[in-house]
């Protein structure tokens, strides 16, 4: 079993501005910020937590 943190606790991997979700692909996870976030769902990332409000905004 992976502990997910709350998304709103991590770092993007990308930026390091506070994260908005997490995405899985396989085995690993990434906390992304929405801007850096459509590069993992592209390629065969799932959303699995995360602020989804703050896309619409």
């Amino acid at each position: 079993m992976r502990v997910v943190h709350a998304a709103r606790s991590q770092p993007c991997y990308e930026c390091g501005v506070r994260a908005d979700v997490v995405v899985a692909r396989g085995y690993r996870r990434w906390y992304s910020c929405w801007e850096h976030a459509p590069s993992l769902l592209e390629t065969g990332g799932v959303l699995v937590a995360g602020d989804l409000d703050a896309r619409r905004r």
